[in-house]
C-alpha cells in the first residue's frame, strides 16, 4: 500500500500532495528555524555556563540541571508530543510547541536566580518537545521516500552546524554584553526567530491530522514519562548528592517500569491498536539498530562540549569569545561532512560511512586531550582535535537518521519521530550527566588548569566506550542496509 492510497482525505499527508516545489521549500525552512532554534539552545548553555555561575552563585548540581533538565523535559515529552502530532495535527503542534517555546526562552532570559532558570528550562524542555518532532513528521509527510535522503542530509549539515555554533552565538553575545545582558542574550535571542518562525509555519504548512488519526493513549503516554524520569532524574541529580538509596532504588525501578510498559502497549495495541507507540516500530532491524547506534553516539558532543568548556574557560583561563573561537573548527568539520565529504562516501559505502565517522571522533578525543594535558594549551591540536569532532559526527548524523526513519509507516511518522528524537536527547542527558560525574569528581578544587585538563583524561575514556559500542552496532546495522548509497526503488509504507 502506498503513501499515496492511504492518505485520507483531510490528513495533512493529503494537503501537502498538492504543494508545489516552491511552497514545499519554504514550508522546510519554516521548520528548519525551530529545528535549529532547540539545537542552539541545547548547547549555546555550555558557554554560558562559568557566566551564570558567577553571576548567579549556583551550584555545581544547578549548573548540570541548567544544562540536562532542558534534555530530560525534553527527552521524557518527546514521544508523546510525536503521538500529538499524530492525532491532533503536526501544524497545530508545531505552532502550539514554537510560541510555548518563545516564552519559556524569555522566561530563561529574565530568571531572577538559578532555581527560577532551572524551572524555565524544565518548561522550555517540554515545549521543544511538542515542536521537534512535528519537524521530522512533516519531512516524511512532505516528501516522497526516495527524496528524504536529501532532505535528511539538510538536517543533518542544520543540526552538527547548529550544535557546533551554539557555542560560537553564546560567546560573542555574552562578549557583546547589549544592554548589559550578558548570559541572558543566549536566551532572548530567541524571541524574534520564534515569531518568525510562528508566522511562517501558520502560513506554509500543510493543515490536518495524520494518517489514521487516534486518541492518545494517556496511559501508555503517563508510563513512558515515568519510565523516562526514573532514568534521566537519577542519572543528572545522583553524583551532585553522592548516590542516596532513594535516586539508587529510581534508577533500579526503570527495568520492572520499562518491562510493564512494553507489556502494556503490546496489550493496548492488540486490543484497540492505538497505542502511543506500536511495539512492532522496535521489530524493525533498521529502526531498533539505528536507536542502539543513537545511544551511543549522540552523547558524545555534549559530553566533550561540557568536559572542555571548563578545561578552557574556568581552568585554561579563556573568555566566552575565545571559547567561541575554539568551538568554531567543529561547526567547520561539521560542514565539510555533511555537505562535501559525507554525500561522496554514502554513494560509495552506504551507511559503513558512519564507521570512518566513528574513527575519527576516537581520535579527536585522543588528540583534545593531549592539547590540554597538564594544564598547558596547544591551541593548533585543539583547533585540530575540534575539527575532527565535528567530522566524525557530521559522517555519522544524517546517515542515521535516514537508515533509522527510512521504512517507517507514514501513520507513525509522528510517534517515530519523537522516538527518534527522545533517543537522541535521553542519550545527550546520559552523556552530559555522566561525563560531568567523572568529570567533576574528577578535578581538584579551586579550578587549577592541571586539574581540569586531568579530569579530562579521566572523561575522555567513557565517550571511547561509548564509541566502541556504537561501531558494534554500526556494523550491525550495515549488514540490513544497501552495500552503497543508492536506494533501492520505493516500495511505499
Amino acid at each position: 500500500m502506498t503513501d499515496t492510497v492511504i492518505a485520507a482525505e483531510g490528513s495533512a499527508f493529503a494537503a501537502a500532495a498538492s504543494f508545489t516545489p516552491r511552497r514545499r521549500t519554504l514550508a522546510l525552512v519554516a521548520v528548519a528555524l525551530a529545528f535549529v532554534m532547540d539545537l542552539l539552545d541545547t548547547t549555546i548553555i555550555n558557554v554560558a555556563i562559568p557566566s551564570i555561575e558567577s553571576g548567579m552563585g549556583a551550584s555545581k548540581a544547578a549548573l548540570e540541571w541548567i544544562i540536562a533538565g532542558y534534555a530530560m523535559a525534553f527527552a521524557v515529552l518527546l514521544i508523546v508530543g510525536g503521538r500529538l502530532g499524530d492525532s491532533l495535527g503536526y501544524r497545530r503542534m508545531f505552532l502550539a510547541g514554537i510560541a510555548l517555546f518563545t516564552l519559556t526562552s524569555v522566561a530563561c532570559g529574565l530568571a531572577p536566580d538559578a532555581l527560577a532558570l532551572q524551572v524555565a528550562r524544565l518548561l522550555q524542555g517540554a515545549s521543544a518537545a511538542l515542536m521537534v518532532p512535528q519537524v521530522m513528521a512533516l519531512v516524511q509527510v512532505m516528501y516522497p521516500p526516495e527524496q528524504r535522503y536529501k532532505v535528511y542530509t539538510v538536517f543533518g549539515f542544520l543540526g552538527g552546524f547548529s550544535a557546533a555554533l551554539g557555542p560560537i552565538v553564546g560567546g560573542l553575545l555574552i562578549d557583546a554584553n547589549w544592554f548589559g545582558l550578558g548570559w541572558r542574550l543566549t536566551f532572548l535571542i530567541n524571541l524574534p526567530i520564534g515569531l518568525f518562525s510562528l508566522a511562517a509555519g501558520w502560513l506554509l504548512l500543510p493543515p490536518g491530522r495524520g494518517v489514521n488519526a487516534s486518541r492518545i493513549d494517556a496511559a501508555g503516554a503517563a508510563l513512558s514519562v515515568l519510565v523516562l524520569f526514573a532514568l534521566l532524574a537519577p542519572l543528572i541529580e545522583g553524583p551532585a548528592r553522592g548516590w542516596p538509596v532513594g535516586l539508587v532504588a529510581l534508577l533500579v525501578a526503570t527495568v520492572p517500569l520499562a518491562w510493564g510498559t512494553v507489556r502494556y502497549l503490546r496489550w493496548r495495541q492488540a486490543t484497540r491498536g492505538n497505542a502511543l507507540v506500536d511495539p512492532a516500530l522496535l521489530k524493525r532491524r533498521k529502526v531498533a539498530l539505528g536507536l542502539l547506534c543513537t545511544l551511543c553516539i549522540n552523547p558524545i558532543l555534549p559530553g566533550h562540549l561540557l568536559a572542555m568548556t571548563f578545561v578552557l574557560q574556568s581552568g585554561l583561563g579563556l573568555g566566552a569569545a575565545e571559547m567561541a573561537y575554539a568551538c568554531a573548527p567543529i561547526a567547520a568539520g561539521a560542514m565539510g561532512a555533511i555537505v562535501l565529504l559525507g554525500p561522496w562516501l554514502f554513494r560509495r559505502l552506504g551507511v559503513r560511512v558512519m564507521m570512518i565517522g566513528i574513527g575519527v571522533s576516537c581520535a579527536s578525543l585522543l588528540l583534545a586531550a593531549w592539547s590540554v594535558h597538564g594544564g598547558q594549551l596547544v591551541y593548533p591540536a585543539l583547533l585540530l582535535a575540534q575539527f575532527g569532532m565535528g567530522l566524525g559526527m557530521g559522517l555519522c548524523g544524517p546517515q542515521l537518521s535516514n537508515a533509522t526513519l527510512q521504512d517507517v509507516p507514514i501513520a507513525d511518522a509522528g510517534v517515530a519521530a519523537g522516538l527518534f528524537t527522545a533517543v537522541q536527547q535521553i542519550a545527550g542527558a546520559v552523556g552530559v550527566a555522566l561525563t560531568g560525574w567523572v568529570f567533576f569528581h574528577a578535578a581538584t578544587a579551586g579550578g587549577k588548569a592541571a586539574g581540569y585538563a586531568d579530569a579530562y583524561l579521566y572523561a575522555a575514556p567513557l565517550l571511547w566506550a561509548l564509541l566502541a559500542a556504537a561501531l558494534y552496532f554500526t556494523v550491525r546495522l550495515a549488514r540490513v542496509m544497501p552495500a552503497t548509497g543508492q536506494r533501492p526503488a520505493s516500495r511505499g509504507h
